[in-house]
């Protein structure tokens, strides 16, 4: 969950000969039209039932702080990290170069686009912390609470494959942390990293899925959010959905 208060704001490829593969590609084509209009008209009726409920940034601090205790830590460099690249990327992409991803990019597009997206990393990596003027603080959510959200994660969402940007930012926040590729889930905390000066929240470790969901349902939406149909907005209104409250 993140996002300044006042600026809150694939493609398949067919390989083979004309008969199965381009009858694959038609069906997957429909199915993606399909979902489309579906989730049209399911955003056309969320809007519709919404009402403006947003609770500010430090209102959602205060909730996390009561409803789940949770204890000051020290974060990891890598930690510090990934939170300075996130906010690079999303709040200020013109300082390292980003552009968003092409869309139905061909495959001479793609592999220049992955080249440049490489290089923006880098200097994101790079990018001195203290000319951001971050306010980075962690936390971490005590183990009894961490374990009902680590099976609560487990129950409602299957595990899923991350796109290739959130990859990468994880692998270098790992290279800092001196991290193996795989670490038991028993092993690692979970712990909200917060940057307030850009209302930034992201949460580290197994059971996080679970509690960005109860934070996002917390925090609500604001009626520009309703109107713009924002990330924000679609985000709750599925969260509506799952629960039952939105149809």
């Amino acid at each position: 969950m993140k996002g300044k208060r006042r600026g809150e704001t694939g493609s398949i490829k067919v390989i083979g000969g004309a008969s199965g593969p381009t009858a694959v590609f038609a069906v997957s084509r429909k199915e993606i039209k399909k979902r489309r209009a579906e989730q049209e008209a399911f955003l056309e009726r969320a809007q519709r039932l919404a009402v403006p409920c947003e609770k500010t940034f430090e209102e959602t601090i205060w909730y996390l702080c009561k409803a789940y205790r949770v204890q000051p830590t020290t974060l990891s460099k890598g930690q510090r990290q990934s939170a300075k690249m996130n906010i690079l990327l999303n709040q200020h992409p013109e300082l390292v170069g980003y552009e968003p991803f092409p869309e139905n990019p061909s495959e001479e597009q793609l592999a220049e686009y992955s080249r440049r997206q490489d290089e923006v990393l880098e200097r994101a990596a790079l990018y001195p912390e203290e000319e951001l003027g971050l306010v980075i603080e962690g936390y971490r959510i005590p183990e009894k609470q961490a374990q009902a959200l680590r099976e609560q994660e487990q129950k409602e969402r299957p595990p899923a494959g991350r796109g290739r940007l959130s990859r990468l930012i994880a692998g270098w926040a790992g290279w800092w942390r001196g991290e193996s590729a795989v670490m038991e889930q028993e092993e690692r905390p979970l712990v909200v990293v917060l940057e307030k000066t850009h209302a930034y929240m992201t949460f580290d470790g197994p059971g996080g899925g679970a509690l960005a969901d109860d934070l996002a349902r917390f925090r609500g939406i604001s009626e520009e959010d309703i109107r713009t149909r924002s990330p924000r907005f679609v985000g709750y209104a599925y969260l509506m959905k799952k629960d039952g409250l939105w149809k």
